[in-house]
């Protein structure tokens, strides 16, 4: 069982030993069963990071840009939108984007290529997602292909 807490405010303890984030009344039920499970040792395992800024959707977003430019090279290549965005995520691994990986932190292979996977782009950052985009303008250069942004 897994609690996510997003961009969770922390209540200062006044100690750098000590850290308190408040549980919103939304996910409750979730923690009371966490904590429940975790006994008699009350033990977890805690990632704390700096909250990060996800990618933008809806129109004229990155998302909309990304996604626009691979069906543009799709549509000039003659090959799948998916086919396209998955080779410029893999490209954006170079510039550090993460891999999928399993609850235990085990990388995921395709079954169909035996590379590596990337993560999805709903778990993508602003930072992330802009390397993807800057893939597509590269694959879409070298094919000789003109995009539009729209």
């Amino acid at each position: 069982m897994k609690l996510e807490l997003s961009n969770a405010q922390r209540i200062k303890t006044g100690t750098d030993e000590s850290v308190s984030f408040a549980v919103p009344k939304s996910l409750r039920f979730e923690y009371r069963e966490l904590v429940r499970k975790a006994q008699p040792v009350d033990r977890f395992d805690l990632i704390v990071a700096n909250l990060r800024k996800r990618r933008s959707t809806g129109p004229w977003s990155q998302s909309h840009h990304l996604n626009g430019h691979c069906q543009q090279i799709a549509n000039q290549t003659g090959q799948d939108f998916e086919t396209v965005k998955l080779y410029g995520k893999r490209m954006a691994i170079a510039r550090g984007l993460p891999l999928k990986t399993k609850p235990d932190g085990e990388i995921v292979y395709s079954i169909t290529d035996g590379q590596p996977v990337p993560i999805s782009e709903a778990d993508m950052d602003t930072i992330q997602c802009g390397w993807c985009i800057e893939e597509t303008h590269i694959l879409a250069a070298e094919l000789g292909i003109v995009l539009r942004e729209e």
